[in-house]
Parts: structure tokens; C-alpha cells; sequence
């Protein structure tokens, strides 16, 4: 087994992205710089016997979208066809050969709505084709991915709860530069389904109105869902093909708390030396950090325990902000999507702010930069992802 190579530099070819705000990049940071959510009325499936109706949801058919056919698209979840438009994205503008390219997607539900409505058409009408409960796995966004762009590299499918995509990014970075591949479409994909939407108000994390992250009336997240993937290639094999990149992975972080089965270490300390792992790997010299997007889901115990992790490990000088203000909490997908977000900001050197936040908590002591974007200088900024378990991914981008 190849150990991977430090020294390796990891370039960010490719990006795409789709979530509640907007089906590409493009609309994505349009929404972005116009401070415009997408969290409204859940329609995916009935709502009414939850203490909140509120969701992040794709608007619209997607079928239209995908770029294979229709009887292909008929055997997939929700999760496989969104997963395949992000990844259509953000390969078009790598434009990267696949034939050693790995998939690695971080998921938590898979094809779960689908399992969810075979189980219903079945109790209630007695019959449903047993094909649908084949695009349960949570291994399905890969393996759609793989098929829909023939990407023969090998494919990894990671459910570690909300860190999932982040550190399915991670792990791609890891697999080029140990050079068991020559590029990687690295992201994830989640779709809302009935089991996440009622365990979350089951556990009452779950606002009534759109979430606030840090904000002192803080009552816990909004869910959504969503896809994103970047391509990542060694950075010395991008610039000889001819390729452009839009951003460095400069290096990533991975902990668990091993603390409680939901609620995060109250000091953050998972979080803390996730945020100071990716800083390690990134052989990180006293450059200055510029913008940390921030897992900010808007319950009581993650904003405070991630504000006192980014304290520890950062110090209190560094403008933080929660896009999932935006969108709502992805999931899965989380990592991938705001890491989307993180490289776009860096692109267009622009903070996405926290909407909502009119006072921050006593105990969100940092800058949130709330309800409008700022222009901002910005060279390294890290994107935060935490999850159930105590799983927690911190990802350090460089602007290309």
C-alpha cells in the first residue's frame, strides 16, 4: 500500500453544485451575493404532523438535467440524480480524462426517500415493483457517477452523518497523492426524506422558522438538500495537461469526539483539532487564515461548542459565517456544497454573511458577518463540517 506523498499539492479543477439556492454555480453565487435563501414550505412530502414545514428544497423537475437517458435516470434515487448533476459541472469545467479517476461521495440517506415510498406503496396499495429498493444503498450516488461519466478509477462511498462529503474529500486528496488515481470526482449527495425530517424533530433540533445560526434566538437547524463535487487532480498533472485550477486543496483534517452519539464535545475539542489537523497537513507556516465557512447549524450546543473550537484553534481575528442560512443543513452533502461555496468565495473574493443574525449569542463571541456579503481580501479559508457521532472534517482551500 502507497503511503500518500505530502508533498504532493492537490489542485481544484472542476466545481458544480445544486442546492435550494441554485442549480449551478453560477445561480448559486447569484443568490449569494443577493443574500437570498432558499428555505420555504416543505412540498416533498407532507409536512403537517412535524412541529415545523419548513425545508431547503431543489425547486423543480431535475430530470431534464441529467445527461443520460430517461430509462437510465428511471432506476435512480433522488440522491444518484442530483449527485450526477453536480458532478456533470464540475467535470465539464475540469475537463479532466476519467479513465483512472476515482468517485468518492460522502451520502447519509442514499436512496432512502426512495425506500420510504416503497414501503408506503406497498402497506397501502399491497403492491410496488421491488426494483425501487434497489437504489437504497448509500453506495448508489457513487456507482451512479461512476457509470454516468465511465469513470473507471474505483469507487468509495463514505456515510460518517454530516462530515460525510468532507471527508469523502479528504480521502480523494489521500488516494492522488498516493497515486492509486489520476483524478478524482470527490463531493456528495443527499435528498430529504421522511426518516431524517422527523428524527431531527423528534431530537427538537429543528427550528420553526428559518434556521439563524449563532444568533442569540437560535432554535436549531433547517434541513435541505443538495449535491456538490469538486475534480481534484495533483497539481503538476493539471498545469501539464493545460488546465486552469480554481483553487488548492491545501490540506484536511479528520477527528471524532468520542464523546455522545449527537451532541457535540462542549469545549469543540473534536472540532479544534480537526480545524488544527488541516492546518498540519497543510504544513501551514503563519500564512493568514481569511475566512472559515463555518458548520453553524443553529442549535444551541454546536454553535457555541464550534465557536470555542475555532477560539482554541484560530484565535478570534478571523471573519466566520454560516451559509447554511442559506440552504439549510445538506446532510451529507454539507461538506461538498460549502466547500463549493468556500472556493467560489475565493474566486470572487466575497464573504457569504450569516442571514438573520441580528444579535449573536453571548456565547458566539466572533465575527458572523451578518446579513450581506463583504468584499474581502482573501488567500486561505477553511470550511467546517461536524457531524452526529462526533464526526468532524475541516478542509483548507487556497485561492489558485
Amino acid at each position: 500500500m502507497r503511503k500518500p506523498d505530502p508533498n504532493i499539492r492537490i489542485a481544484v479543477t472542476g466545481a458544480g453544485i445544486i442546492c435550494s439556492i441554485g442549480r449551478n454555480k453560477a445561480e448559486v453565487w447569484k443568490a449569494i451575493e443577493e443574500s437570498r435563501a432558499g428555505i420555504r414550505k416543505l412540498t416533498r412530502f407532507p409536512g403537517e404532523t412535524f412541529p415545523t414545514d419548513l425545508a431547503a428544497e431543489v425547486d423543480g423537475e431535475i430530470e431534464s438535467m441529467l445527461p443520460i437517458s430517461r430509462r437510465e435516470a428511471k432506476r435512480m434515487s433522488r440522491s444518484d440524480k442530483l449527485a450526477i448533476i453536480a458532478a456533470a459541472e464540475a467535470i465539464q469545467q475540469a475537463g479532466a480524462p476519467l479513465d483512472r479517476a476515482i468517485v468518492s461521495t460522502g451520502t447519509s440517506t442514499g436512496g432512502l426517500l426512495e425506500g420510504e415510498e416503497f414501503f408506503f406503496r406497498r402497506v397501502v396499495r399491497g403492491d410496488a415493483s421491488a426494483s425501487r429498493v434497489l437504489q437504497q444503498p448509500t453506495s448508489g450516488p457513487s456507482d451512479a457517477v461512476a457509470r454516468a461519466f465511465n469513470a473507471g478509477g474505483g469507487v468509495i462511498s463514505n456515510a460518517t452523518a454530516c462530515a460525510s462529503a468532507g471527508a469523502a474529500i479528504g480521502i480523494a486528496a489521500d488516494y492522488l497523492r498516493s497515486q492509486h488515481a489520476d483524478a478524482a470526482i470527490a463531493g456528495g449527495s443527499d435528498a430529504l426524506c421522511r426518516l431524517t425530517y422527523s428524527g431531527f424533530n423528534v431530537l427538537q433540533a429543528v427550528d420553526a422558522q428559518p434556521c439563524t445560526p449563532f444568533a442569540a434566538h437560535r432554535k436549531g437547524i433547517t434541513l435541505g438538500e443538495g449535491a456538490a463535487y469538486l475534480v481534484l487532480e495533483r497539481w503538476d498533472d493539471a498545469i501539464a495537461r493545460g488546465a486552469r485550477p480554481i483553487a488548492e486543496l491545501r490540506g484536511y483534517g479528520a477527528t471524532c469526539d468520542a464523546h455522545h452519539p449527537t451532541a457535540p464535545h462542549e469545549e469543540g475539542r473534536g472540532a479544534e483539532a480537526a480545524m488544527r489537523g488541516a492546518l498540519f497537513d497543510a504544513r501551514w507556516n503563519g500564512d493568514r487564515l481569511d475566512y472559515i465557512n463555518a458548520h453553524g447549524t443553529g442549535t444551541l450546543l454546536n454553535d457555541s461548542a464550534e465557536t470555542k473550537a475555532i477560539i482554541s484553534a484560530i484565535g478570534t481575528e478571523v471573519p466566520v459565517s454560516s451559509t447554511k442560512s442559506y440552504f439549510g443543513h445538506t446532510l451529507g452533502a454539507s461538506g461538498a456544497v460549502e466547500a463549493v461555496i468556500t472556493i467560489l468565495a475565493l474566486l470572487h473574493q466575497i464573504a457569504p454573511p450569516t442571514l438573520r443574525l441580528d444579535a449573536a449569542a453571548a456565547d458566539c463571541t466572533l465575527d458572523y458577518i451578518p446579513h450581506t456579503p463583504r468584499p474581502m481580501a482573501m488567500e486561505n479559508a477553511l470550511s467546517n463540517t461536524f457531524g452526529f457521532g462526533g464526526s468532524n472534517v475541516s478542509l483548507l482551500f487556497r485561492r489558485a
